[in-house]
């Protein structure tokens, strides 16, 4: 594997003016102090994909909870739901019937 992969950066005048003085204030080379940039760059877009994809996967779930829920809750003969809710058989065995 590659340690380091060349990347060429072409930058208007205007920036790369600003860009020498910012590196030279901190004793830096330009090329230095644009390959830094470039990193924590990088590595902020990384982040924020991993947690778009995250947040992809958590509605999806949250998709079929809903769906399933939404099943749950159809009209049908063959689902008791009192059975799916403990809450509810609780609620049943804590409240005598008359």
């Amino acid at each position: 594997m590659v340690d380091q992969v060349k990347i060429t950066v072409t930058l208007e005048a205007t920036l790369a003016t600003r860009l020498s003085a910012a590196a030279t204030e901190r004793g830096w080379s330009p090329e230095a102090l644009a390959a830094e940039c470039v990193v924590q760059h990088l590595e902020v877009a990384v982040r924020h994909r991993v947690l778009i994809e995250r947040l992809e996967q958590v509605d999806a779930a949250i998709l079929d909870m809903a769906e399933a829920v939404g099943e749950l809750g159809a009209p049908a003969a063959a689902i008791d739901l009192s059975k799916v809710c403990r809450l509810g058989r609780d609620v049943d065995a804590a409240d005598p019937t008359p």
